[in-house]
């Protein structure tokens, strides 16, 4: 797909792109142009808004892939006027991300329609990823439950892979703005467990107020990780992104700073599972 920069694609009309290879299964599924996608369906519903919908979808040709779309009211028309809709955000997250090495989904078509200006629907079609799991739900489901010492391991080879990405992006002016563990995806492989960024229709990059972007990340992260994680591990995740090169205070006062932009809005605690049922049961003795 050409590349794709975080503005209007079209002022009226309808625009639509797609990667050669998928045109062919994509039209068979319904998503081609001429609007027809904003009726389209898929195999399993797998989130949705009053606006939005998210498909999984086996394709004709056995490929797996997530169809998303925006259809919005009439009164809502307006909200996007004259600047990129969500699925546009995304595409562009999506292939800004690819460029700075950090895992991520791949796009291979969209489109919107709009009425001079405003945006009547988008939608986004991207490649599932074999053997990947939400971090949300691998963290309470498989991680938490896993025996000593394997758990410890899991979580630092995690953590430093995330905080590698998250200084990367950063350095380099991207800002997700929605770095929830729900956005996240645990891909496992024969090189262990790497985490994926997605669902980024708020990402953008910027060269002023940098400082925002890097509140609204680590928080976004923070969320579920004092439900989850110790302070000493949260705290050592700050220091691991601030790096060698931070001054005496500046980890401490960064937690502060994101424990504080958290009590705005304090997360709901988690519900964990018993670890004790997951522990098999000893052998008897002999008797």
């Amino acid at each position: 797909m050409r590349a794709f920069s975080r503005t209007l694609q079209i002022f009226h009309g309808e625009y639509f792109v797609v990667d050669e290879p998928w045109r062919a299964p994509l039209e068979a599924a319904g998503i081609a142009a001429g609007k027809k996608w904003m009726r389209a369906v898929g195999d399993q519903l797998v989130s949705y808004s009053p606006a939005t919908r998210c498909f999984r979808h086996r394709l004709s040709d056995q490929r797996t892939v997530y169809f998303k779309r925006y259809v919005y009211k009439k009164s809502h028309w307006l909200e996007f006027w004259m600047r990129a809709g969500k699925a546009g955000v995304e595409v562009f997250a999506y292939q800004h991300l690819a460029k700075l090495g950090i895992p991520t989904l791949e796009p291979v078509a969209y489109g919107e329609y709009r009425r001079f200006g405003m945006l009547l629907g988008t939608f986004i079609v991207t490649v599932e990823l074999p053997n990947a799991v939400e971090l949300r739900k691998f963290a309470v489901k498989t991680w938490y439950l896993m025996p000593e010492p394997q758990r410890s391991e899991v979580y630092r080879e995690i953590a430093q892979k995330l905080v590698g990405q998250l200084r990367r992006a950063h350095a380099a002016g991207f800002f997700h703005h929605d770095l929830k563990w729900r956005n996240i995806l645990i891909q496992e492989d024969e090189s262990g467990y790497t985490p994926v960024w997605i669902d980024a229709p708020r990402a953008d990059v910027k060269r002023l107020r940098r400082k925002r972007g890097v509140m609204v990340d680590l928080s976004g992260l923070a969320r579920m990780g004092m439900s989850v994680l110790s302070v000493y591990a949260r705290m050592r995740f700050i220091c691991q992104y601030l790096g060698r090169e931070r001054k005496p205070g500046d980890a401490k006062r960064l937690f502060l700073q994101v424990a504080a932009h958290l009590s705005r809005r304090p997360p709901k605690p988690v519900q964990l599972p018993d670890r004790t049922q997951a522990v098999p049961a000893l052998p008897e003795g002999p008797k």
